[in-house]
């Protein structure tokens, strides 16, 4: 998806969805995946010079059934921190031990430009217009060292293991064997090999 959805005056959106194997309960290694999902929404949403009202955020089971939760929040925000800081308190009603989960999402709903912050009395605009600078230098530095060379604490977990084990999570030697100057998110977009034409 390029952009917002709007379909038939439907407030656009944006969303998020990862799975991971195998499935888990691990309540920490879930509120990772949540986080880093909420982290690429939200660079999403910057990209578009976006700001979202509300959030919807939900894990998916083993057996693909959805447990979900919706957050309003007081201001318009598209950064990372304001999303989990709201989703947290909430997440272990949604997170259930007793059964395994294969995927997070999150729906960034309400979707509107990027408004001039107005001063207010009580130092919320020096707080966002703060967080625009950091977000506006972490964006530069994902443009130049790769998505995610940036992230979170809360998302330390989804970074630290690979999203898939078994055959599924095997990574192609095309990604294994580097060359000079490529990252493991940056890379040239050519073949390692071209193997035998007969």
């Amino acid at each position: 998806m390029k952009g917002p959805t709007e379909v038939g005056g439907i407030t656009p959106k944006f969303w998020k969805i990862k799975t991971f194997t195998p499935p888990s309960s691990d309540r920490a290694f879930l509120f990772a995946q949540l986080s880093k999902n909420i982290e690429n929404a939200c660079i999403k949403a910057r990209r578009y010079k976006l700001a979202a009202r509300g959030v919807v955020v939900f894990l998916r089971t083993h057996d693909f059934r959805d447990r979900g939760l919706e957050v309003r929040f007081s201001q318009n925000t598209n950064f990372p921190n304001d999303i989990i800081a709201a989703v947290r308190p909430l997440f272990d009603a949604l997170c259930s031990p007793h059964l395994r989960y294969r995927s997070t999402g999150v729906i960034l709903n309400g979707l509107s430009e990027v408004q001039d912050v107005q001063l207010d009395l009580f130092g919320a605009s020096f707080r966002i217009e703060r967080m625009e600078r950091l977000y506006e230098c972490v964006d530069a530095i994902k443009a130049k060292y790769g998505k995610h060379t940036l992230f979170l604490g809360s998302s330390f977990l989804a970074h630290q293991y690979a999203q898939h084990e078994g055959a599924r999570g095997a990574v192609p030697e095309r990604k294994r064997v580097l060359f000079k100057g490529e990252t493991k998110r940056k890379r040239l977009a050519i073949p390692m090999f071209l193997g035998k034409v007969e």
